[in-house]
């Protein structure tokens, strides 16, 4: 199972058990208060009972209660846990003043949060302590290697092997100097093969050990193989603008990225938006518009309303992507990317590719979860095999999901790529976004994706 698939299982049963806890903590307060459950349905219980559940959900989301961090403490957990109550107190007291609700009983209040705050604690405790006990027994594991053999590194394995309920499997050094030590599984040039040949997940780079064209060259093959780097700095040489910091024990972990889409709530609130916008444009503009493009189509040319392509989406998944049909179609035809002046696309085809109509099929893409309204479009295969061994930092773009548009398309680097440098363009706008994402700035991208629909991008052909 893949590293997102376990976190969001753990984020489930979190929430499932939350909810639980808050609701059985309701139902015994309300059987010691009144010794039966009869009234527990009527008024007030019944909607004081629906604003609890809402206000809680809504505090772990914004209070980030289920961003899971395997480094995680037990008294971290409670830590967060007893924040979330504080607040949810506080909003369900200042809801029952303003409703001026007498017939609420407050013993009954005082007992629910003793019991939900116990039920709680000792659930997410029990959750922690099985993925601990899971990750011990060798299930759920992040496979690393550490380049330098020195303190920093040293730390770090002596955490990672004594701690290994975390879930890190230590698997070699790789440095220039050390030789004749068994912890050691080579020099520098054998990193790319062991990785690869190991299916390693992520690199710890000692910075004391290497020189700064050995850590971009790490970098590089790191970016281009979907391979995260991770680094152990002498802290003064970094502000707490540039890194993002993990603790390890006493061993401190700089990330070489900052990627705010790892973040639970960016993620639960960009997919909310995806699945709230691709509605409204099938609903809305889809349901309309299509018949009048599909038969504009027809008529135009012979072939199918829809052209359907392999893309590569995030890690790296394949997934059909769809758009309206642009050019003369041919069966079975080898890819070549479309040129400005391009004789294959059909009169319609000018006009949906001018205006980016053609992409609107691919909101059903968004709404399947493949794709997103906003982020690095998804390239042919073949561009990819082509740019990812020449353009540096080409593959970060499949770090997160491929977009209907995004901000390379908006800053003028759509269409097509006549040459290296346009593709390093496109690849260092994409880079920027994935590092600085931010809801606001995905409202941004669209906003500039509409004006430029209304005005026509010169860059589309």
């Amino acid at each position: 199972m893949e590293q997102s698939s376990y976190r969001r299982l753990v984020r489930f049963f979190y929430s499932l058990g939350d909810i639980f806890a808050l609701n059985l903590a309701f139902l015994i307060a309300y059987l010691i208060r009144f010794k039966s459950f009869r009234g527990v349905f009527e008024e007030p219980y019944w909607y004081v009972g629906i604003y609890a559940n809402v206000v809680w959900i809504g505090i772990a989301i914004f209070a980030k209660t289920y961003q899971i961090s395997r480094l995680e403490e037990y008294w971290t957990i409670i830590r967060k846990m007893l924040k979330a109550i504080a607040w949810h107190f506080a909003l369900m007291a200042i809801f029952l003043v303003l409703i001026q609700e007498k017939a609420y009983s407050r013993f009954h209040l005082i007992v629910s949060y003793s019991t939900f705050t116990t039920l709680i604690a000792i659930w997410r405790v029990l959750i922690l302590w099985l993925l601990r006990v899971y990750r011990k027994m060798g299930y759920n594991q992040i496979r690393i290697v550490i380049v330098g053999y020195g303190k920093a590194g040293l730390d770090l394995y002596n955490f990672v092997t004594k701690n290994k309920d975390r879930g890190y499997q230590f698997w070699g050094f790789f440095d220039e100097k050390e030789e004749n030590n068994s912890l050691v599984k080579g020099k520098l040039k054998d990193l790319e093969k062991f990785v690869l040949e190991n299916n390693i997940d992520e690199i710890y780079c000692s910075l004391d050990s290497i020189s700064r064209e050995q850590l971009k060259k790490i970098t590089q093959f790191a970016d281009n193989q979907l391979k995260r780097i991770r680094l152990l700095p002498n802290l003064k040489d970094f502000t707490a603008a540039e890194v993002a910091v993990e603790q390890f024990g006493n061993v401190p972990v700089v990330l070489s990225r900052r990627e705010p889409l790892n973040d639970a709530f960016n993620q639960f609130l960009k997919r909310s938006f995806d699945i709230f916008f691709s509605l409204f444009v099938i609903l809305f503009i889809f349901t309309w518009l299509f018949p009048i493009i599909a038969l504009l189509i027809k008529l135009t040319s012979k072939g199918p309303v829809f052209f359907k392509q392999k893309r590569a989406g995030k890690d790296g998944k394949i997934f059909w992507v769809y758009k309206f049909r642009t050019m003369t179609y041919q069966k079975d035809a080898e890819f070549v990317q479309a040129t400005r002046n391009d004789s294959r696309v059909t009169k319609i085809g000018k006009f949906l590719r001018k205006t980016s109509l053609d992409e609107l099929p691919q909101f059903f893409n968004v709404l399947l979860g493949d794709m997103t309204v906003v982020g690095p479009r998804p390239h042919p295969l073949e561009l990819n095999n082509t740019f990812q061994h020449i353009v540096e930092k080409y593959m970060v773009r499949h770090l997160v999901k491929p977009g209907v548009t995004g901000l390379a398309q908006v800053k003028g680097y759509r269409g097509e790529t006549r040459d290296v440098r346009s593709m390093i363009n496109r690849v260092k706008m994409d880079v920027f976004y994935i590092e600085n994402w931010s809801f606001w700035l995905d409202i941004l991208i669209i906003f500039w994706t509409i004006k430029a629909i209304f005005k026509g991008d010169k860059n589309a052909f």
